[in-house]
């Protein structure tokens, strides 16, 4: 991560966690079932470049979650510098265009099949998930209700169900008592519209 701030022109340096902060650290855990976790900054809004970079500088399948405001998730799959699949829980949230509404449906619905192939995992552990119940109308208020599945911490209308998305896939996100084992800091924090932590997994591929 440091290679990629440097190309970029951004000074960065490992520092202690215990320095960290959620406005110019990357929080990095260390493996497990084969995934790298990494909790960007609020203020970072460069997180489909860093994806892209990362998948194809590792060959790895990348998978990012992004959340605005609370109120909705967007989810983007990356595998060797290629966008695979992408979705988002409520895709005309910045529009009321209806032609353009129908576009942003069309381009964030997501492929369950697609995202389960990649993940290894079977397409009916996906295809609850990548529902946008957020501009479904009724039915969305409705199915936004319940869960997934039994064993899910979460509803569907809740932006934290894509950590029950994510375990279907093998992915835990961490307990927020479990330390990150690196933390990269920018050495000059440039100013940005505040977001939400944007969490990214990475997993090699595999030959």
């Amino acid at each position: 991560m440091i290679r990629y701030a440097r190309l970029h022109d951004v000074p960065a340096e490992i520092v202690d966690p215990t320095e960290a902060d959620d406005k110019s650290t990357v929080a990095v855990w260390a493996p497990r079932s084969g995934w790298i976790l990494m909790i960007w900054p609020r203020f970072f809004n460069g997180l489909g470049d860093a994806a892209q970079w990362l998948s194809r500088e590792f060959d790895a399948l990348v998978s990012t979650i992004e959340v605005y405001d609370g109120d909705l998730w967007n989810h983007v799959l990356w595998r060797g510098g290629t966008e695979l699949d992408r979705f988002s829980s409520c895709p005309n949230y910045f529009t009321g265009d209806r032609r353009e509404i129908k576009r942003l449906k069309q381009e964030w619905a997501g492929h369950p099949q697609v995202v389960a192939e990649a993940f290894s995992i079977a397409t009916d552990l996906v295809t609850p998930y990548l529902i946008p119940v957020a501009s479904s109308g009724l039915f969305g208020w409705w199915l936004g209700r319940r869960k997934p599945f039994p064993d899910d911490h979460t509803t569907l209308n809740d932006i934290w169900i894509f950590t029950d998305f994510w375990q279907k896939a093998g992915i835990t996100y961490p307990e927020t008592d479990l330390p990150e084992i690196r933390t990269i800091q920018r050495s000059r924090p440039r100013s940005a519209a505040e977001r939400r932590p944007r969490p990214v997994v990475i997993r090699r591929s595999r030959s």
